[in-house]
């Protein structure tokens, strides 16, 4: 058994420091202290002390996830990782990992979809592209082949191309036909997609 001896308030006062038997022993959040009731004097048995420590792990890393989640969706192994480099504890991390998949901030068929479209919006590229951008963020292979498998190619290496004319429009026609093949390839386009537009822009030029 171990004794409540004091209970402080942090500088942000939205979570407060217990101390056992005169020493530091975790922090909990405001809405965790105040369901556990804890008062001082009050003795508390190890699996009390260890579920309240771990309910503070676990409010910690869920909001710190929440924050990540905010900026952007995120895949699965995304949030593991990050989790992993955070040091959170492995039941902690299955832990918020169920919570949010029941919650659904966490589906990769979800993640997926909006990675192609946001890409397709702003940053085209081709299906060998976003094959290997969504294999590295750990997203499942029937999952991604779904998400491409309707992609127009052709009008996406256009738009993509379309946002580098005035960048190369200087080049002599090599020049010019090297370096958009190079970009378009960098972008992920099969050389099927590349060709017909490289043979498009050097009969207008």
């Amino acid at each position: 058994m171990a004794k409540v001896t004091r209970i402080k308030a942090q500088r942000n006062k939205k979570r407060v420091n217990i101390y056992l038997d005169g020493k530091f022993a975790f922090g909990l959040d405001v809405d965790n202290f105040l369901k556990a009731g804890l008062k001082v004097s009050q003795e508390l048995t190890d699996k009390q002390v260890g579920s309240l420590v771990f309910e503070n792990e676990y409010r910690k890393f869920l909001d710190r996830v929440y924050r990540l989640l905010s900026f952007r969706p995120r895949s699965e192994k995304e949030i593991g990782d990050y989790l992993a480099r955070r040091k959170s504890p492995a039941e902690v991390a299955e832990k918020i990992g169920t919570q949010l998949k029941r919650s659904g901030y966490l589906d990769d068929w979800k993640f997926a979809h909006w990675w192609v479209d946001q890409r397709s919006t702003f940053r085209p590229r081709g299906k060998i592209a976003l094959r290997a951008e969504l294999r590295q963020k750990g997203v499942a292979k029937e999952i991604i082949e779904k998400a491409v498998e309707k992609l127009d190619e052709l009008s996406l290496a256009k738009k993509a191309a379309k946002k580098k004319l005035k960048a190369y429009k200087k080049l002599d026609l090599q020049a010019f036909r090297e370096k958009m093949i190079a970009f378009l390839n960098r972008r992920g386009f099969s050389w099927s997609t590349i060709k017909p537009i490289i043979d498009e822009l050097l009969e207008k030029r």
